[in-house]
């Protein structure tokens, strides 16, 4: 436990040596929070809100949807481009 506080206290440090990264740390950053979020404030009335601002936020975040799809998805636009 003692080295992976050290790790993460290091990671923010810019040599090479240590293992962890950035990413790794903003990552974790948005976990917790995510984790205290949902912890503190969902219940059973916001629970399906939650779930879609998760799965939304998890799919802009990895690439798979843009903030234009978003929009687009819900001012009704269905207009797609065939290759």
């Amino acid at each position: 436990m003692k080295k992976i506080f050290k790790d993460i206290y290091n990671s923010f440090k810019n040599k090479a040596d240590h293992k962890l990264s950035a990413r790794k740390l903003t990552s974790f950053t948005f976990v917790t929070m995510a984790f205290y979020l949902h912890y503190a404030h969902v219940n059973d009335s916001n629970a399906v809100e939650v779930l879609i601002v998760d799965v939304s936020v998890v799919l802009i975040l990895l690439g798979i949807v843009t903030v234009q799809n978003i929009i687009d998805f819900k001012n009704g636009n269905s207009e797609k481009t065939e290759n």
